[in-house]
């Protein structure tokens, strides 16, 4: 197995050549950036209430949606719906407002819902680098902000989510987000130093968990109260970054149903390490369905691994395990010996789609 903190830079050149890390590294800087980006746009939208709030985008777009609906929910007086497929659900007409996000502005899902949202006299709005998306939006004149382009879109999020958040500011759709912007801001900032390539493995947690889970499985568990985008973005980063299969569930409803699922296949239980995400604002009962679930199945695993937010408002919190998942499934691909970047099986399945279009 490989040394984590023994990577030379021949070997970092082989294993990274594109430079996942260098993007990882910069992401307390690429969101302060985005906030930027949000705060110059000087772009608002026609109405500051509608029924409900569609955002549409698959993969790293869409779990921008899904960090602001979890964030909000206690603010809005709007629900937030998050839609990853094609085309939009019945209930969507002109009294609710729809932002398409696209990092890469020709994703074919998003593009459908995108013209959808037109035909039902939808507000319409979008996030994107280009492509379709934005000439689109050109041409019809509708509001949109511009992000930079050039990363994979799971390497995106900064621009995705805080340009999201900003456009929801500006157009009044939620007050000033400044104190939880700064606190998110300083703890990402300190969480590169603390786990970045060059902090030993007995400093560094990211480096610790990542050689804690290698050649298992994780089945990344978090609480509905908060973090259930964490873990699915937990799941979504280790299976793209690392190669490897992973999946989430969320408190309580996996204590109906997923808990009984142990009981057999002892073979790939003991494959598995479980990592529960754990957060301050967790519900005491769900706290306590934490406790007992470990009792029940810690046996028929490989062992479970807590992990705990950091900061006070829930921006900070779940950007602090958001990033923690960055550098550990970074770290994982390095000891998988895989280069964290590529996506080849997206690509192709994208290829054949786009041929048989």
């Amino acid at each position: 197995m490989i040394d984590l903190d023994n990577i030379d830079s021949q070997l970092l050149a082989r294993l990274d050549p594109y430079g996942m890390g260098k993007i990882i590294a910069d992401f307390p800087s690429q969101c302060r950036r985005a906030v930027e980006i949000a705060r110059n746009a000087d772009i608002k939208l026609p109405r500051t209430a509608y029924r409900n709030i569609v955002i549409c985008g698959m993969g790293g777009s869409a779990i921008a949606g899904d960090i602001l609906a979890s964030c909000l929910a206690e603010v809005m007086p709007s629900a937030i719906f998050v839609q990853r497929n094609y085309g939009l659900p019945g209930w969507v007409g002109k009294d609710d407002l729809v932002i398409a996000s696209s990092y890469s502005g020709e994703t074919e899902e998003t593009l459908s819902d995108f013209e959808e949202a037109l035909k039902r006299k939808s507000t319409v709005a979008a996030i994107t680098s280009g492509g379709k998306l934005k000439e689109r939006c050109l041409s019809l004149g509708l509001p949109f902000i511009t992000i930079p382009g050039g990363l994979p879109p799971r390497g995106a999020l900064g621009y995705s989510f805080f340009t999201l958040l900003g456009l929801f500011k500006s157009s009044g759709l939620i007050s000033d987000q400044a104190e939880a912007l700064d606190e998110t801001l300083a703890i990402l900032g300190k969480m590169s130093g603390d786990y970045s390539a060059d902090k030993p493995g007995r400093e560094n947690k990211a480096k610790q968990i990542a050689t804690d889970i290698y050649g298992y499985m994780p089945v990344v568990y978090a609480s509905a109260d908060l973090l259930t985008p964490a873990a699915r973005r937990w799941a979504n980063q280790l299976n793209e970054n690392a190669k490897i299969l992973s999946y989430w569930a969320a408190m309580p409803e996996l204590c109906h149903n997923e808990i009984v699922g142990w009981e057999k296949l002892p073979d790939v239980g003991s494959k598995a390490k479980i990592i529960f995400l754990q957060d301050s604002g967790d519900h005491p009962r769900n706290n306590l369905r934490f406790d007992v679930l470990q009792g029940i199945i810690n046996s028929e695993s490989a062992g479970i691994i807590k992990i705990q937010s950091q900061g006070r408002s829930k921006l900070a919190r779940m950007f602090s395990l958001l990033y923690l998942a960055d550098y550990i499934s970074y770290y994982l691909a390095l000891l998988n010996e895989v280069d964290p970047m590529p996506v080849k099986r997206i690509d192709r399945l994208k290829s054949v789609l786009k041929e048989r279009r």
